[in-house]
């Protein structure tokens, strides 16, 4: 979880620099697309986000997994007759497949910080462009109602 506080901890510094950047320049009207479109913007990263989260679980799930792993060959070493060469092959085979399980997760981790890169560059280009912006109360209710809509309308979809 420690893996994710990071990219938490920018995402909220660049909000804060986004919503301080705003209150220095006067307000712009967004139109109601403008508004559609950093809406989308900000629903599919914490949707990217949300993915992520699930990603470093799993991930802390197989490290965990990985140290208990360790735990058990080490065990199994030390019990070892290394005179009896099926029960060195054995302890091989569990040791090779122990160095994969933790190549995997460690390619596993590394790519989740890349996405994690990707999508705090993400939000910080969503801030960008969306956080000079102010909607109109009459915009926003407006786009509301659709987004509720269309909601209403895909759940009703999915449903049996």
């Amino acid at each position: 979880m420690n893996q994710l506080r990071i990219p938490l901890l920018a995402v909220a510094a660049l909000l804060i620099s986004g919503a301080a950047l705003a209150g220095g320049k006067t307000a712009t009207f967004g139109s109601r697309d403008q508004l559609r479109d950093c809406m989308d913007l900000d629903e599919s990263i914490k949707a990217r986000v949300q993915a992520l989260q699930s990603s470093v679980m799993d991930i802390n799930r197989q490290i965990a997994d990985n140290e208990t792993e360790a735990t058990r060959l080490v065990e199994m070493k030390k019990t070892l007759d290394r005179s009896d060469k099926a029960a060195i092959l054995k302890f091989n085979e569990a040791a090779q497949a122990h160095n994969k399980h933790v190549n995997d997760t460690d390619q596993a981790s590394n790519d989740e910080q890349a996405a994690s890169k990707v999508v705090d560059d993400d939000r910080a280009q969503m801030d960008a462009k969306c956080s000079m912006l102010t909607y109109r109360p009459a915009d926003l209710d407006a786009v509301n109602r659709e987004r509720r809509k269309a909601s209403a309308i895909a759940s009703a979809a999915s449903a049996p």
